[in-house]
């Protein structure tokens, strides 16, 4: 029997595609639009993928941060798991790394994938709220 056949048990996502250059402005409405989405179809996992995407030179430190703030504005929105699938690349793995430091010290749970099967194998995990329940 082969073993090529893998069954996800992925509770309800929310998936956001972008393509393009992505600057300080575009990200702002991406966090809008997410958060829109979110408040429609509460406790959904999100899956952004970025992998078509450039990012602004521009973008420091600073930026990430500025992000993460405006995204916790509507934390009570993301109660679920955030997937960011990015292209595998040293600049936007590293901005990616920054905005993921900045979110973990906001309470997300978000995490960065360069292959989007990864990113549903997390998304995929159940994870038991009473681990000590038979």
């Amino acid at each position: 029997m082969s073993d090529t056949v893998k069954i996800y048990k992925v509770k309800d996502f929310i998936r956001k595609t972008e393509a393009g250059n992505i600057d300080f402005d575009r990200s702002l409405k991406i966090i809008h639009e997410l958060a829109a989405a979110a408040s429609f179809h509460e406790n959904h996992n999100i899956l952004i993928d970025m992998r078509e995407t450039t990012i602004d030179n521009e973008d420091s430190i600073g930026t990430m941060l500025q992000l993460a703030v405006e995204m916790a504005k509507y934390k009570l929105l993301f109660k679920g798991k955030i997937a960011n699938v990015v292209p595998d690349d040293e600049k936007q793995l590293s901005l990616a790394n920054q905005f993921k430091a900045c979110l973990d010290i906001k309470g997300f749970r978000y995490e960065i994938f360069t292959r989007f099967e990864d990113a549903i194998d997390w998304l995929s995990e159940i994870t038991d709220a009473n681990p000590n329940s038979p």
